[in-house]
């Protein structure tokens, strides 16, 4: 309690922290590997520990549109020069590879390609 009320004075004192802004949160879980190996069985496990709280694996309060929630997982660099090669395109060793996640509409997908010409305007 010692190191949290100090860590807490000095967060405040860098405007990180402000008591007014807390609030309840349905939580946040964990899973990890504790002998620091890699393992598709941590993935599942984080992914069955999301999947038993519903209401924050994907599924905002309207039960339809996503909330945001999900987990986070480390992949190689070389799963996406895999990806990258298979596709004919060349890879430059000395430039980083960058990755995103878009999220597109289901239902109109005249929408969904007119955002994806623009993406694809963007990285010509």
């Amino acid at each position: 309690m010692k190191n949290y009320k100090k860590n807490k004075k000095i967060l405040e004192k860098s405007f990180n922290y402000k008591a007014e802004m807390e609030h309840d949160a349905c939580g946040v879980g964990l899973i990890a590997s504790t002998n620091g190996k890699k393992s598709r069985k941590i993935v599942e496990y984080g992914i069955e520990a999301l999947k038993a709280i519903w209401h924050r694996g994907a599924v905002d309060a309207d039960g339809k549109s996503g909330d945001g929630a999900g987990i986070q997982i480390e992949i190689a660099p070389e799963f996406f020069k895999e990806k990258i090669l298979s596709t004919g395109h060349t890879l430059d060793e000395n430039k980083r590879i960058c990755v995103g996640m878009v999220f597109l509409p289901r239902t109109d997908y005249s929408e969904q390609e007119k955002k994806l010409k623009k993406l694809q305007e963007i990285n010509k």
